[in-house]
């Protein structure tokens, strides 16, 4: 019974294409054939000696050329259908999303080389996949796992409180209330990381900033009901959405102005300017400027946080990376300013 082509045994890629150049050399030659006759009956046939230099120089021309042709046809057309593969496995790996997608599959091929990229692929895939999907079980599950006994904590420590008890007992139970406070908000801050970086938030939207800002910003004006928030719009009429995920622009946000909030000095102000590519974020600085190559990192050391968990401009570094945006820190005139920019898609 024959077998079929895939059924072959799998031959190098080297020898493949020996094999095509040879066979597009040999029919490039039968093809000229008649010329080559026309020129030796010509030149050589009882010729001067002049006539027959001719015709060799001729002859090496043509052969010249005719290895020329065949190479050319060989790299152009007959290898076309080699590399035809390895651009289907290209494009396959592409397009593979972990978060989204199942591994994809390859297509067996008779050249040994394609075949072993293909199942290294398929296995460094399979082992990425099964990794992204432990992790991401293990962040939701440590997430819920940690905030049922805080909030059984903050329960008991309620109750605690209306107990009677001296002014040291009280300090202590509020120091332990606050102290689990800060900590779900921090089990919060890193189980949203966690997602961003596996590329949960796959869903976006055209978001209009101003709206999303005017309807958050009585929110951030509790923290700090003494510093205005000035908003000031020179968008386009192009430039009115941006698309993004809403809930991690809103996030992101969010954890710009509470930071320039925080750090705000007594009587100054908070100034939110929007273009059709930037959206910067200014306040007026209670000291100098703040370290630029530690800024964005996870919990940095030194630094007083006021009350922060350490983590919200690694969250505005993260989401910004999420969605392929930049985002600067500088410092002049007595001000500290952050600068989002972005690229509508």
């Amino acid at each position: 019974m024959k077998r079929s082509a895939l059924q072959k045994k799998p031959r190098t890629l080297l020898s493949r294409t020996l094999g095509r150049f040879l066979i597009c050399v040999t029919a490039v030659f039968m093809l000229n054939a008649p010329l080559f006759y026309l020129i030796l009956r010509y030149f050589y046939a009882d010729g001067p000696e002049d006539d027959v230099m001719v015709g060799m120089t001729l002859l090496f021309l043509l052969n010249f050329v005719v290895i020329s042709v065949a190479y050319f046809i060989t790299l152009r057309f007959a290898t076309h259908s080699l590399w035809h593969p390895f651009d289907d496995t290209l494009r396959k790996t592409e397009r593979f999303n972990i978060a989204k997608d199942e591994v994809p599959r390859f297509n067996e091929t008779d050249i040994s080389e394609f075949n072993r990229l293909n199942r290294s692929l398929a296995q460094l895939m399979e082992r990425d996949h099964e990794s992204f999907r432990i992790q991401k079980e293990f962040t939701e599950n440590a997430s819920h796992e940690l905030q049922t006994p805080l909030a059984v904590i903050r329960s008991k420590l309620d109750l605690l409180m209306q107990e009677e008890m001296n002014e040291r007992q009280m300090n202590i139970v509020s120091d332990l209330y606050h102290l689990t406070m800060r900590m779900s908000h921090l089990n919060r801050n890193l189980l949203l990381l966690a997602k961003i970086d596996n590329a949960q938030y796959a869903t976006a939207e055209e978001v209009d900033i101003a709206t999303l800002l005017a309807e958050t910003l009585p929110m951030y004006g509790v923290l700090q009901s003494d510093i205005p928030i000035k908003v000031s719009d020179r968008r386009s009429v192009h430039g009115r959405t941006l698309r993004a995920n809403t809930v991690l622009l809103e996030c992101l946000l969010k954890n710009l102005i509470v930071n320039a909030l925080r750090h705000t000095a007594p009587g100054g102000d908070v100034t939110v300017t929007m273009t059709d590519k930037t959206l910067t974020v200014s306040n007026t600085a209670m000291d100098g400027p703040l370290r630029e190559e530690t800024l964005f990192r996870r919990f940095r050391s030194g630094e007083v946080r006021h009350s922060g968990t350490g983590l919200g401009l690694a969250i505005v570094r993260s989401i910004c990376d999420f969605h392929k945006w930049t985002v600067s820190y500088s410092f002049a005139e007595g001000r500290h300013t952050f600068v989002l920019g972005f690229s509508k898609a």
